[in-house]
């Protein structure tokens, strides 16, 4: 599987809008029943990376977590990708530079970008 960013920012948003009576509502992983596999992989992945708080819901059919909250890691992912805008500009620069998008190049292209709205290009 391809990390697929616009997933990884649904997941953060998500999991940024449960509220306290919402923990533990929404599973990532096999048992989930989810029509959506590859959100529920990236969901896992955030999880396993420390970007998500969850519980262990794993089984014989694979990891799976319940989901509670962003880790501080997730929250300053989030703030880098939440602007559609700003997250489609980051998208459209690393396709015309040809880098791939990871977490560094992620925070280094939002940096540019936020820089380049700011000074008015």
């Amino acid at each position: 599987m391809k990390r697929n960013w616009d997933v990884i920012r649904d997941v953060l948003i998500e999991v940024e809008a449960l509220n306290s009576t919402q923990f533990e509502t929404i599973q990532y992983g096999p048992a989930s029943e989810s029509e959506q596999p590859e959100k529920d992989l990236h969901g896992i992945l955030l999880w396993k990376a420390g970007f998500l708080e969850g519980a262990d819901a794993g089984c014989m059919d694979g990891d799976a977590v319940l989901a509670q909250s962003l880790t501080w890691a997730g929250h300053d992912l989030l703030e880098t990708i939440r602007s559609k805008a700003v997250w489609e500009r980051i998208k459209t620069t690393a396709h015309e530079k040809g880098i791939e998008l990871t977490f560094d190049t992620v925070k280094a292209l939002a940096k540019a970008t936020l820089a380049s709205i700011l000074s008015g290009a």
